[in-house]
């Protein structure tokens, strides 16, 4: 079983200047030399700096808010190309593909060789599933600037359409130019392994590996080729970690199970093998919701229910990006606002879940679930007074709440 892999992105340096830092992190992986990236003011260098943070949190109506203060403050030439390029990765983060293709064509007006545009346009119409498209574009971007990132992307579009041998020399190519860009070698295994070249699936994931030791996906394709070429015990070890990081991961809980069971440990074997028929039935639903959500990109519902399919199988960071498009989509809807707040919750950042309560309540201030919660969090963060105010107000607007009665009797009676 194949696991959808990730673009990686580019790495932040060290902080050197403001100017630096935001423009390494707006190319996206472009892998520009330093005297190859677009000159900024420090302004709009600032500006998008604190964008790319907003973008990293999935607040992208902050995002864009900033992204659009940057393109009405930068002059022509390159600090308009970097504001627009970088409010293209934004629409791109959000579904809103048309408008993103459509930045990424003024910034070519802004700057015709800038680094990138191509590659980011080839990702977004392979997001889309149109592979011929995005392989003109991956195309166009390595003409004008030869990188192993668009060849890899290029490499992809051909396993979409079957193309078996211009994915191979796509990703042989991608390693020519840099030997240590291991999402090459991670693609190469995924090819051997479609045609069943156990040994050379192998060897490649292992080199993927061996660059980025790290990597959860590089481990798992590891631990699941050994288990079918018999050496289980070298195996569990790379399926362990990846259960206890993804324990939503059918693939891993089904090929640890494997291992167990051919290292004779059959009953510890059957609860891993159990699970992963349960996980398997949830990626399906997910699955289903992810084209729902292909299907129907302007649709708030549907991105706020995949966001909780997701939450529920612990995939935390996966479920606030569907969240938070779901909120860019329908900014006032509070039921998505106060599943928002719980994530935040479960994800330990009670400032912010208390800022999402407070928004609901400002929209609605006669929610009373959002009261109660927003008492629980003041109570769990030790703050009694500001507890009892909040479910006080629950009571305001639902005077016999049995919960919210508790609540208070329960912290009366701490007081005493």
């Amino acid at each position: 079983m194949k696991w959808n892999d990730h673009y990686l992105r580019s790495r932040v340096p060290r902080r050197r200047p403001v100017l630096r830092l935001a423009l390494s992190v707006l190319l996206a992986g472009a892998a520009c030399k330093p005297n190859q990236e677009p000159a900024t003011s420090q302004l709009t260098g600032w500006l998008l700096l604190q964008g790319t943070e907003a973008l990293h949190q999935h607040d992208f109506r902050t995002a864009l808010a900033i992204a659009d203060s940057a393109l009405k403050q930068a002059p022509d030439g390159s600090d308009k190309a970097n504001a627009y390029f970088f409010h293209a990765r934004v629409l791109s983060e959000v579904g809103r593909f048309d408008e993103a293709d459509a930045d990424y064509h003024k910034v070519l007006e802004q700057a015709p060789d800038y680094r990138g545009v191509w590659n980011n346009l080839g990702n977004n119409t392979y997001r889309q599933q149109a592979y011929h498209r995005a392989i003109v574009y991956y195309q166009t971007e390595i003409a004008a600037h030869p990188a192993p990132i668009p060849l890899r992307g290029m490499g992809r579009a051909y396993v979409e359409l079957g193309l078996v041998d211009s994915a191979r020399y796509a990703f042989m190519q991608a390693i020519a130019l840099d030997s240590l860009y291991a999402p090459a070698y991670f693609n190469l295994a995924l090819l051997h392994e479609d045609e069943g070249h156990g040994e050379e699936a192998l060897r490649n994931a292992q080199k993927a590996l061996s660059l980025d030791a790290g990597n959860l996906n590089y481990q798992y394709l590891v631990g699941s080729y050994m288990v079918r070429m018999g050496q289980s015990e070298a195996a569990r070890d790379y399926l362990q970690a990846v259960v206890e990081a993804r324990p939503w991961h059918p693939g891993a809980l089904y090929n640890l199970g494997q291992a167990l069971v051919h290292l004779g440990h059959r009953d510890e074997a059957q609860k891993y093998l159990d699970q992963a028929e349960v996980v398997r039935a949830q990626q399906a639903k997910i699955d289903h919701l992810e084209n729902t959500v292909r299907a129907l990109p302007d649709d708030p519902l549907s991105q706020a229910i995949l966001g909780f399919a997701l939450r529920l199988v612990g995939r935390y960071n996966d479920a606030m990006h569907a969240y938070q498009v779901a909120l860019h989509l329908d900014p006032s809807n509070v039921e998505i606002l106060n599943n928002t707040a719980s994530l935040c919750l479960i994800r330990g950042d009670t400032t912010l879940a208390i800022s999402y309560f407070r928004t609901i309540l400002q929209i609605q201030p006669a929610f009373v679930g959002a009261w109660l919660n927003l008492g629980s969090v003041y109570a769990m963060l030790n703050e009694p007074e500001a507890a009892r105010q909040a479910w006080q107000m629950a009571l305001r607007y639902e005077p016999n709440h049995p919960i919210a009665k508790a609540y208070l009797a329960k912290i009366s009676g701490r007081r005493q």
